[in-house]
């Protein structure tokens, strides 16, 4: 008569199972593995772009209506980790609709004012001679003139302050870092 080993068969099975487990395991640990990478490099990528434009920032401390009611002057303070940006590599965006539907942009440097308190003088440092510095240093405020109007007509007085107060409408004015960043200041009459 033939032996028979019901415990055999059980013994097999068990290790049918333990094998199928393992194959599970395995295949879930390089999803995982995989999962974890992709989101280590997306994170380093968000990391370096927020820290780019985080650090490097222009802050707007003030605001008041120069020159005939058609120009603005602000104060904005430059704050990054000890980068200095050149006066001329720094661009800024007025820009407005107005009731009509039309869209007013005027575009420019920081060192474009058409009407500031000197020639050629659109930026100079609080508390300072009024002269244009050339490079932006991180920590100090300076007062900024821009003018009204558009890239067509510079000296018409779209999107200045008294055009925005007729209007009943917002102006922003935007300025951008050539590093990345940008800032955006609502205008309201």
């Amino acid at each position: 008569m033939e032996e028979q080993d019901t415990f055999g068969q059980v013994g097999l099975g068990a290790m049918i199972v333990f094998v199928g487990v393992m194959i599970a395991i395995i295949s879930s640990a390089s999803v995982m593995i995989y999962q974890l990478e992709v989101i280590a490099e997306n994170t380093e990528s968000i990391v370096a772009t927020t820290s780019k434009e985080a650090h490097t920032q222009v802050v707007f401390v003030g605001a008041w209506v120069a020159d005939a009611y058609d120009d603005y002057l602000f104060m904005i303070e430059y704050q990054s980790l000890g980068k200095e940006v050149e006066v001329e590599d720094v661009g800024f965006v007025l820009w407005c609709v107005d009731n009509t539907g039309t869209l007013h942009r005027k575009t420019g440097d920081l060192g474009s004012w058409g009407s500031g308190p000197l020639p050629n003088v659109a930026i100079w440092e609080v508390g300072g001679e009024i002269e244009e510095p050339d490079s932006l240093v991180s920590g100090k405020r300076y007062f900024i003139g821009v003018d009204g109007g558009t890239d067509a007509d510079p000296s018409s007085d779209e999107c200045g302050p008294k055009f925005i107060h007729d209007q009943g409408i917002v102006a922003y004015y935007t300025i951008f870092l050539p590093f990345g960043g940008h800032t955006t200041q609502e205008l309201r009459a």
